[in-house]
């Protein structure tokens, strides 16, 4: 009877000892086998410790590879000020405006390779770093970029210059209403193009990511009145369009004129740019006035001709009508 006590006694003790050492040893902590990949353990990074940016970037990358997000490993976060909206990734004939955007700078890792990923804060933007690559040379870039706005064939525009300058500014030396720009050197080119006798001017980063187009044509701006306005729009020749109000992102809203115009408004405003030259418009109620609205419009015109007061109506009421389309669900027919 002692002996069989005394087996069972050591027998518990070693069934006791075995269940110890199969649990973790510390937390985030378990057994290098198999059946737990070391990039899959519950540990810090866990999906319910993330930031909305990170959470927003391991969803993305696990779409992307069709893969579980627990075989995805964070590897750093960093925060960053994006220079533009595209939150530094611009892809083919997509628009970026120049405003400085708070984020994060992402690297996850999954299947023995690194991926890297832009977000802003709260992670409702996300771009993939190198999955928008830039095919062609840089002039052939724009080129395309200036057909797509105004509807032109790409065959009908050509080169005037191309020329390699170094930028003072991320905003590639042109600022824009209400728009921040960081002040770092910024190598590029500036490059005119031409189309049906009128020139257009590009600024452009050196690997042709980021595009800004250069030529003014119109600045409006609205602002005070009882609704409390504080509102921009501005133009540019080549067909950008960007938009800020008050209760707009950080990075505004933009659009061309194929989007926003319809053709006989498209027609309407090139009749204005070739028949008048640049004047400064104001609309404003007169000082003094209770909830005084000031509404002011920079023209830059090609031509000569000097402005009727209906042209000027006209001018106000058509800047007002493409930041409304800007602005609204969709564009206009």
């Amino acid at each position: 009877m002692k002996r069989y006590l005394l087996v069972n006694l050591l027998l518990t003790l070693v069934l006791v000892a075995c269940a110890a050492e199969a649990q973790p040893t510390e937390q985030g902590s378990f057994p290098n086998d198999d059946s737990y990949p070391n990039d899959s353990y519950p540990n810090e990074d866990s999906p319910e410790n993330l930031i909305p940016a990170q959470q927003a970037a391991l969803t993305a990358l696990s779409q992307t590879l069709n893969l579980p997000a627990d075989r995805i490993t964070l590897i750093s976060t960093e925060a960053v000020e994006w220079p533009d909206g595209c939150l530094g990734v611009q892809k083919m004939d997509v628009m970026c405006t120049q405003a400085i955007v708070p984020g994060y700078k992402i690297i996850l890792e999954a299947n023995g390779e690194q991926y890297e990923f832009h977000t802003d804060e709260d992670g409702s933007q996300v771009v993939q770093v190198g999955s928008a690559a830039v095919i062609g040379s840089v002039e052939e870039i724009v080129i395309k970029q200036l057909a797509s706005n105004l509807g032109l064939d790409e065959n009908d525009i050509s080169v005037v210059s191309s020329s390699d300058v170094e930028f003072a500014d991320a905003c590639l030396g042109v600022a824009m209403q209400d728009v921040m720009c960081a002040q770092v050197v910024t190598p590029g080119k500036i490059i005119v193009l031409e189309a049906d006798d009128v020139q257009y001017e590009y600024h452009v980063s050196a690997d042709g990511t980021r595009i800004q187009p250069a030529t003014f044509a119109l600045i409006w701006t609205r602002s005070g009145g009882i609704a409390g306005f504080c509102d921009s729009l501005t133009v540019f020749l080549s067909g950008e369009v960007y938009g800020n109000h008050c209760g707009s992102e950080s990075n505004g809203t933009m659009g061309t004129f194929a989007e926003l115009l319809s053709s006989e408004e498209r027609g309407q405003f090139n009749a204005w740019i070739e028949d008048f030259g640049q004047v400064d418009l104001d609309a404003s109620d007169p000082k003094g006035v209770s909830d005084r609205m000031e509404v002011t419009l920079a023209f830059y015109g090609n031509g000569k001709g000097a402005l009727l007061k209906s042209d000027e109506q006209e001018l106000f009421l058509w800047a007002q009508n493409l930041f409304q389309t800007l602005n609204s669900s969709g564009p206009r027919s």
